[in-house]
C-alpha cells in the first residue's frame, strides 16, 4: 500500500475508492493492520511535532543527519535485523516524509497548520495584514475574526469570517475554488479582489477586480468590478447596487479618498476608523461635498485639514468632537 494513500486516509481526505481500498487492505492480513497502527502512531507523533513551532527545525535537521551517518558496523546484529524489518521500513519512510514536510512549513504562513486543520488569524484596535497558504492575502481591519483552511488534499479554500470586515486578493486557481461563509451567506471567487463587511445585521461584499459570486439560500447574484450587494441576515433579501464612495477600502489604502461625496460620509468613516464620535451641525453642512485625500494617521491633523478646507469650526467635549 503506497505511504500517500495512507497518509491521505489518516488526514480523511480519501475518496470513496481510496477509503474502501485502505480498509480493504487493513482487513485483509493482521500484519497489514499491525503495519497501519505503527504508521498512524508515527504520523500522530508528528502531528504535535507540527503543532510545537518553538522546536527549532536546524537541530532537528543535524540530530536527524547524525542518525543516518552512523556506520551500520556500530550497530549490534540483532538492532540490524530489526532495522530491516518491514514494519520499520514503512515507519522510516513514513517519517521521513512527515520530518520533510515539517520542516518545509516551519517557513509556511502560520508554520502551515492550515493544511491539517483551521487556523484562527484577528485584529484587535488596528488593522493586520496576513498571507495565506495559497499567495492569497488578506487585510484585517480593527476588532475582525476569521478562520481559515487549505488541506493538502481538499477540494475547495475555506474562510470563516466571524465578525468584522476584511479586503481579500485571492490567488487564482480554478481546481480548488475560494469560499469565505459569513453568517449563511456563501461568497466564491476563483481569483480577484474585493471586500468583505459583516455583522449581526447584514454583509456587505464589493468587488474591486475579477467577479464573485454571493449566494443566500436559492438566491444569489454575479458581482463586477464596482459593483456591490448587501444581504440581510434577517430576511435573505440581496441588494445590489454600485459603491456610493470609495472610503470603505480605507483600512487597506491608508488613505481616505474623498471625491465630491458629501461630508456626512467622510465623517461617517472617520468615526468608524478612530472609534469616535464626531458630530456636524446642521443638514446643510451634512450634505457640503468634498473632494479629498486624508492619510489613515493623526485624527487631529485630519480635522484640521478638515477645518482649513471647508473653513469650519471645531470643538470638542468630553464625549464628541463638533464640526460646524
Amino acid at each position: 500500500m503506497k505511504e500517500e494513500l495512507l497518509i491521505k486516509y489518516l488526514l480523511d481526505e480519501s475518496n470513496v475508492d481510496e477509503t474502501k481500498a485502505v480498509e480493504n487492505w487493513i482487513a485483509a492480513d493482521e500484519k497489514n493492520q499491525k503495519e497501519f497502527d505503527q504508521i498512524k502512531w508515527v504520523w500522530n507523533s508528528s502531528k504535535v511535532l507540527l503543532e510545537k513551532s518553538e522546536v527549532d527545525e536546524q537541530v532537528a535537521w543535524e540530530k536527524f543527519n547524525k542518525l543516518k551517518a552512523r556506520k551500520s558496523a556500530s550497530i549490534p546484529k540483532q538492532k540490524q535485523r530489526f532495522l530491516e524489518s518491514n514494519w520499520f521500513r514503512a515507519a522510516a519512510t513514513v517519517s521521513l516524509i512527515l520530518i520533510s514536510t515539517w520542516v518545509y512549513t516551519f517557513f509556511l504562513p502560520q508554520s502551515g497548520k492550515a493544511y491539517f486543520g483551521s487556523v484562527e488569524l484577528q485584529s484587535e484596535s488596528s488593522p493586520v495584514a496576513y498571507p495565506l497558504l495559497d499567495g492569497t492575502a488578506i487585510v484585517l481591519n480593527k476588532n475582525t475574526q476569521l478562520s481559515y483552511t487549505q488541506k493538502l488534499f481538499g477540494k475547495e479554500r475555506n474562510v470563516s469570517m466571524d465578525s468584522g470586515e476584511a479586503f481579500f486578493e485571492v490567488k487564482r486557481n480554478e481546481a480548488k475554488p475560494f469560499k469565505i461563509r459569513a453568517e449563511q451567506v456563501e461568497i466564491t471567487v476563483l481569483g480577484t479582489s474585493f471586500h468583505v463587511k459583516t455583522n449581526e445585521i447584514a454583509t456587505e461584499v464589493i468587488v474591486v477586480t475579477g467577479s464573485v459570486k454571493v449566494q443566500i439560500g436559492e438566491s444569489e447574484e454575479v458581482l463586477k468590478p464596482n459593483e456591490k450587494v448587501t444581504v440581510s441576515h434577517e430576511s435573505g433579501k440581496m441588494t445590489k447596487s454600485i459603491p456610493e464612495n470609495q472610503l470603505y477600502n480605507y483600512y487597506v489604502s491608508k488613505l481616505f479618498q474623498a471625491e465630491g461625496i458629501p461630508l456626512q460620509e467622510l465623517v461617517y468613516s472617520l468615526n468608524e476608523a478612530y472609534g469616535t464620535n464626531i458630530k456636524i451641525q446642521g443638514e446643510e453642512l451634512k450634505n457640503m461635498p468634498i473632494t479629498t485625500t486624508l492619510e489613515y494617521g493623526s485624527l487631529d491633523q485630519n480635522l484640521e485639514v478638515l477645518k482649513e478646507t471647508l473653513q469650519l469650526k471645531v470643538s470638542r467635549t468630553a464625549d464628541q468632537i463638533l464640526i460646524e
